[in-house]
């Protein structure tokens, strides 16, 4: 059986690693927005031109 100390601390990594996969796809993310290469999401508009 497995302690709850041990489950508490087996969530605690996951929960970390899902923040760092966060920080760094949201860096590449912000990344590529400034190149004016990311053309995905809310940035194009129905003729499919970026709204810069």
């Amino acid at each position: 059986m497995v302690s709850t100390l041990i489950a508490g601390v087996i969530l605690t990594v996951l929960a970390w690693l899902g923040l760092q996969i966060a920080v760094v796809h949201g860096k590449y993310v912000t990344d590529k927005i400034a190149e004016g290469r990311y053309h995905k999401g809310p940035f194009r508009n129905r003729d499919g031109e970026t709204n810069e």
